[in-house]
């Protein structure tokens, strides 16, 4: 295919995805610092002061919480409190006997005082608006699924993961149409021409002393060049968290892994009421996991979460366990009955083969969500959502003066061919 045709592709892509791009380019540098903004905005709400006393145990905030509002429940507890935050509970809202759906309720999360039990606030996540304590959930649900309403089903999830798999086809595209164009010698014995690399250079520059469009399309280019390769993995890894139809199939093609255990069927009737309650669910947990850690050999760190899946009836407890560099499997688990505390299933790294298409996955979300390297990882997150801004912009900046200025020619075209029919008629 000549040059022509992926100048085309890459103008048509860029200017279907800019839109989109801007929106979730600037909504990720925000979110880049989620936690840490979501803190600053909602002191009240997110953190207390550290004190002497004993935190409470974070289940007896839980029973507080589902005590609060009788509509509710949550469907996992938190297992241990951050210093100096509160313990954030999340709910869903119970079905109504009378009529077997769900209650309507005003909040999905309460967050308590980890050390006095006091209800801090509740909110609903997502909700449409841009007060204090609902502004970072908010841009989230916009980054994640553009916050279209309820009704719209899973449209801006999938609207933003065939963006993700244009822009990551048309990674390769720009890329490529940074290359310098092949040069032939016009004849023989001429002077040699400039190296290959001495062509390329120019492409990575930004030429300060050019004008205006010059400086904005040496941004263009120059930026996408330098940032190449995070550009990829946040445009792969969003068709990762958008578009597992495609992603799913290509990575374990290509890599292996990604394979998911058959879903089991469900209870006939989801499991309202356990007969193991949130206490002696943990406890059966606590005994189960290290009962496993001693048979099979795995460390046991911190306990985290204790999940109820009510459509299986089954408890999963999980704890920390060992880093490995692959972070494909790095906790540890045990599923049990949450009637019987029957043993279902474990989980610890090693327990099952790690492929690269895991490791690889693995690595693309942690990177795109700034989960490791700390600090510098988060800003520069930061800032790659400002040059994935800065590249929308610049690209409709560039198609509006060649289009302007195809108009200009056209016109031009048009007076001389009507004054040379002019000039002919006399």
């Amino acid at each position: 295919m000549s040059r022509s045709f992926w100048v085309l592709l890459h103008r048509w892509a860029g200017l279907a995805m800019a839109g989109f791009l801007v929106v979730v380019g600037l909504t990720g540098s925000v979110l880049a610092f989620r936690e840490d903004l979501d803190c600053w905005l909602n002191p009240g709400l997110l953190t207390v002061a550290i004190r002497e006393a004993p935190t409470r145990d974070p289940l007896e905030l839980l029973e507080k919480a589902e005590a609060y509002e009788p509509r509710t429940r949550a469907p996992f507890a938190l297992l241990n409190v951050e210093p100096g935050r509160s313990l954030a509970v999340q709910v869903e809202p119970r079905n109504d006997p009378a009529t077997g759906k769900a209650f309507e309720v005003p909040f999905t999360q309460m967050y308590l005082d980890p050390y006095s039990g006091d209800v801090l606030g509740v909110r609903k996540l997502g909700e449409a608006s841009l007060a204090t304590q609902d502004l970072i959930p908010f841009l989230y649900r916009l980054h994640m699924s553009l916050a279209l309403p309820a009704s719209t089903g899973m449209l801006g999830t999938y609207v933003l993961g065939i963006t993700a798999l244009v822009w990551t086809i048309d990674c390769f595209v720009s890329f490529y149409l940074t290359l310098p164009i092949r040069r032939r010698e016009r004849e023989k014995g001429a002077p040699p021409t400039k190296s290959w690399w001495a062509r390329w250079r120019p492409a990575w520059l930004i030429k300060l002393n050019g004008g205006a469009y010059r400086i904005n399309f040496d941004i263009h280019r120059a930026f996408g060049l330098w940032t190449w390769a995070m550009l990829f993995v946040f445009a792969w890894s969003s068709v990762a968290f958008n578009l597992n139809e495609v992603y799913i199939p290509t990575m374990r093609t290509l890599f292996g892994g990604l394979q998911f255990p058959e879903e089991t069927a469900g209870l006939a009737t989801p499991l309202e009421t356990p007969r193991l309650n949130w206490r002696e669910a943990r406890e059966a947990g606590h005994a189960l996991i290290h009962e496993q850690a001693r048979a099979h050999g795995f460390v046991v760190g911190r306990e985290e979460v204790l999940w109820l899946d009510r459509a299986h009836g089954v408890y999963t407890f999980s704890a920390a366990g060992p880093l490995d560099a692959s972070l494909a499997n790095t906790g540890v688990s045990v599923t049990f009955d949450a009637d019987t505390g029957a043993l279902r299933d474990t989980k610890w790294p090693g327990s099952t083969p790690v492929f690269a298409g895991d490791t690889i996955t693995a690595w693309l979300i942690r990177l795109h969500m700034a989960k490791v390297f700390g600090l510098p990882m988060k800003i520069f997150v930061c800032v790659m959502g400002f040059v994935i801004t800065a590249l929308s912009v610049t690209g409709v900046v560039i198609w509006l003066k060649k289009r302007s200025a195809r108009k200009f020619q056209a016109r031009r075209e048009t007076q001389r061919h009507s004054a040379a029919q002019k000039a002919a008629a006399e």
